[in-house]
């Protein structure tokens, strides 16, 4: 498929209107001079008219009778264009005083002046008869007609031949103007094309502000794209070595189970499969970061309440914490409601469960609160242990990011509470519990519980 041009577009859309222009005003401008020319060939009539008045009244104030003979041309009396004036003078009477003419005469008319066309012996010829002001001479001159005909045509080919070579030129030059013109729009091309080694910046000083619109937002667009390559990069480079040690790990006690004998093979194959669980966590819960992260839009959220989700999770969280004589405690406000899917929100709020039990002090307390803070419901737990440090603090909810004394986590449990809460519109918040450890809460977007029922 051919793919449309820009400058062809450019061309049709600028190039027709001017050309179009362009002729109309030609035609026009043809029409004027042709108008203007027949203007001023009457002009010269009058004038010629005019000079052989004044020389016949100069003479009769003089008395001096006129000098001229029927047939002969006065060299006094020359026509502006044209040497071929047809010219005849009568008197009051109606005498022929002078006649340097071949037309035939003429009726003397009461008008004061009049203009006509007449055909004689196969020509055509401008006619122009008046009275002197005294009213005591009559006079007609004639010029033919091809000597405007030439007049026209010589001021026409002046005019028009540079315009017509001008609209020739025309598209040419709109062409030229167009291909430097858009010569900012190929240095962009250009340089979106080009492969160095970091990503060019497009908005600079000499772009033109009608590009500057799409280089920003390209820009902003590579700059999106090099963060994103990048996280994606080291979390690749992460969970390559996240996944490394157990591998290692699972293969050592495998070897040595094979080399074992009773109660240390048992001991070994229970540590296998312990690596095996850890494993099998750390690939769900890639997954589910990776589902989390691609959601365009929740398909099963609904009104819901949040004291009841938490606890769903505190009683399944029971038996992890079991082990290591954990207290679990909730304090919620039942009348709380927030929109959001009640998978997604129970996973988020299970990993800060379980962060807080592996993290926590053993046979320590984690209390689970469910409160209103302003716009806001929080789902906060809280342990009573030794708390995040400043720069933990700081890679808070990203990937792999694992306390300095974790040895048993995947790094990925914030991770996802942080994507999942941002999918709801809010986020994750890190702070002191009461009892010095740490509290991680979920902030949510407070909900209208006269919307809807909850599900």
């Amino acid at each position: 498929m051919k793919r449309p041009s820009l400058r062809q577009r450019l061309l049709w859309f600028i190039g027709l209107p001017v050309l179009a222009l362009w002729l109309v005003a030609g035609v026009w401008l043809g029409q004027r001079i042709t108008h203007e020319t027949g203007e001023m060939f009457d002009r010269g009539l009058e004038r010629t008219a005019a000079t052989v008045l004044a020389l016949a009244s100069t003479a009769r104030e003089s008395g001096q009778p006129l000098a001229w003979t029927p047939g002969t041309r006065p060299s006094t009396v020359r026509h502006e264009k044209s040497s071929r004036a047809e010219i005849v003078l009568r008197d009051q009477a109606g005498r022929v005083l002078l006649e340097v003419s071949s037309l035939p005469p003429l009726p003397v008319g009461p008008h004061a002046e009049t203009f006509r066309t007449l055909t004689y012996a196969g020509g055509h010829w401008r006619v122009y008869q008046r009275w002197n002001a005294g009213h005591t001479y009559w006079i007609q001159v004639a010029t033919p007609l091809h000597d405007l005909d030439q007049l026209r045509l010589a001021h026409l080919e002046a005019t028009l031949v540079p315009v017509a070579v001008l609209l020739v030129l025309l598209p040419l030059a709109i062409w030229i103007g167009l291909r430097i013109g858009l010569a900012p729009v190929r240095a962009v091309s250009r340089a979106i094309a080009a492969e160095p080694e970091h990503t060019p910046i497009l908005t600079r000083d000499d772009v033109p502000v009608e590009l500057y619109q799409l280089t920003r937002a390209v820009d902003a667009l590579t700059t999106r794209l090099d963060a994103a390559l990048a996280r994606e990069r080291r979390f690749t480079a992460d969970a390559a070595h996240e996944l490394r040690h157990p591998l290692s790990v699972l293969r050592l006690e495998l070897d040595l189970a094979g080399a074992a004998d009773g109660v240390p093979a048992r001991g070994h194959l229970e540590r296998a499969r312990t690596g095996l669980a850890r494993m099998e966590r750390l690939v769900d819960q890639l997954l589910t970061l990776a589902r989390v992260e691609n959601l365009a839009h929740v398909d099963d959220a609904r009104l819901l309440a949040p004291a009841a989700l938490a606890r769903e999770v505190l009683a399944e969280a029971s038996e992890r914490a079991a082990p290591r004589g954990v207290n679990l405690t909730l304090h919620a406000d039942e009348k709380l409601r927030v929109r959001g899917s009640s998978g997604l929100l129970a996973i988020a709020l299970r990993n800060l469960v379980d962060n807080a039990i592996l993290h926590g002090r053993a046979r320590g307390q984690v209390n689970l609160e469910v409160i209103a803070a302003g716009d806001r419901v929080e789902l906060a737990v809280g342990d009573d242990g030794p708390g995040i440090s400043g720069t933990q603090a700081a890679r808070l909810g990203e990937r792999f990011a694992r306390g300095a004394d974790s040895h048993t986590g995947t790094g990925l449990g914030l991770s996802i509470a942080r994507a999942i809460a941002l999918l709801h519109g809010g986020d994750l918040v890190l702070g002191k519990s009461a009892r010095g450890g740490a509290r991680i809460a979920l902030r949510l977007p407070l909900a209208d519980p006269s919307l809807e029922p909850p599900g």
